[in-house]
């Protein structure tokens, strides 16, 4: 891709230029709870910028992130399909109870 958007790399100063876009996974594994920390906190969507003249790269951000700094990670009813916070006992909107609680 040779997109230049006037982004020049912090390296060499060359045109950097669109590489592709990933999601990036959040979270980190843990003894007790092995990989769930990972399922439970998403993914973050990047763009990859590139400096065709030294090889460095550069994240940033793909989309506009809301501020989910304090609030509760999410869940879909597998019934109704509505979103509602991890620790509720029931969706809040069908009732129906979650299995793994």
């Amino acid at each position: 891709m040779t997109q230049d958007d006037g982004k020049r790399c912090s390296g060499c100063g060359g045109a950097m230029r669109l590489f592709g876009r990933e999601q990036i996974q959040l979270g980190r594994s843990s003894l007790l709870f092995g990989t769930l920390p990972h399922l439970l906190a998403g993914a973050l969507d990047v763009e990859i910028w590139e400096c065709p003249d030294c090889g460095k790269l550069d994240l940033y951000r793909g989309e506009e992130v809301e501020d989910d700094e304090g609030r509760m990670a999410q869940v879909i009813c597998p019934r109704c399909g509505a979103e509602h916070d991890l620790d509720d006992p029931k969706c809040p909107n069908c009732g129906a109870r979650d299995p793994n609680i």
